[in-house]
């Protein structure tokens, strides 16, 4: 979103935008904005691993999770409580990587979730790749290059990516363009919860048998609107939703915590305050790793390079 757009949307002017961007990149809030192939285009599968973690080195175990291609990023919460978070090429691997994490972070009693990123709760955003759809256009080696052009500045000018590429402007516009309308580019948001003033709250919800949990999320949403409320759901734990709250005043994580309980088909909630959140890259993001060459290939991700 240029900043003029979000500007007009939260009723501010640009010269405030540019500097609270300023300020929360400095104090290490943002750490940049990421260029990806979507997830959806990649077919690629968001999964959770999450329970409570017996490591005495906190710090050692957010290493070791790190050094999977798979660990995309890991909460830590009261009691050594792990969220770990993970992008696997497909689920074939849950198993495999599971175990990981179970070693790895000392997990007697992992729960295992598989994201649904089109559970209709949340309205659909570039870090969860929006909503999927049957068919995408074949990635060429000129459209990697030019999202690899942007991982280090997204907002890089079309005519100095052109150049580096050896091609024109209006070229690299055309293919943004259309990755961008297709949705086989998305932009992601890694930040970190220290450095703000706001305490994040992880609830997990578990519903009554029969409850339908994405009207349950939807509603939580409406009573409590803006973006301080995330909510998600797991495609193989029907009763299940994850609630994360930030604000800066407990009362407010008080009313929102009683209201979650006081619904009918909620059957509890356990809060936890987080504490640390670290993120790593994934394999997905060395499938920009492309080779620099001014010819343009049709690239299969998964079947390696067809000439056009």
């Amino acid at each position: 979103m240029h900043s003029r757009q979000l500007a007009k949307r939260l009723g501010i002017s640009r010269q405030t935008v540019h500097q609270r961007m300023q300020v929360l990149t400095e104090n290490g809030v943002l750490k940049g904005i990421d260029a990806v192939i979507s997830t959806h285009y990649l077919d690629a599968v968001h999964v959770s691993v999450f329970g409570r973690s017996n490591t005495s080195s906190i710090h050692e175990t957010l290493r070791k999770l790190g050094a999977s291609e798979f660990t995309r990023s890991v909460i830590v919460a009261g009691e050594n409580f792990l969220y770990v978070g993970g992008v696997l090429r497909n689920v074939v691997e849950l198993e495999k990587y599971s175990e990981f994490v179970k070693r790895t972070a000392e997990m007697p009693a992992p729960s295992v979730g598989i994201s649904n990123l089109d559970d209709d709760i949340m309205p659909p955003t570039s870090a969860d790749g929006g909503r999927s759809k049957h068919e995408y256009r074949e990635l060429t080696l000129l459209d990697l290059r030019i999202i690899a052009s942007l991982k280090a500045n997204v907002r890089r000018p079309a005519a100095d990516i052109a150049h580096s590429l050896g091609v024109t402007s209006k070229t690299v516009r055309r293919h943004l363009e259309d990755m961008l309308s297709e949705g086989s580019l998305e932009f992601d948001v890694p930040w970190d919860l220290m450095p703000g003033e706001d305490m994040f709250t992880l609830m997990q919800v578990i519903l009554r048998e029969g409850a339908d949990k994405g009207m349950v999320g939807r509603r939580l949403l409406t009573k409590h609107p803006g973006p301080n409320l995330y909510v998600r759901s797991c495609c193989n734990l029907p009763s299940y939703l994850l609630c994360i709250l930030c604000s800066d005043k407990m009362t407010e994580i008080r009313r929102v915590i009683r209201d979650i309980e006081e619904d009918e088909r909620v059957l509890s909630v356990t809060p936890n305050l987080l504490y640390i959140e670290q993120t790593y890259p994934t394999w997905r993001d060395r499938l920009l790793e492309v080779p620099p060459a001014k010819k343009t290939r049709t690239h299969n991700l998964r079947s390696g390079f067809k000439s056009s």
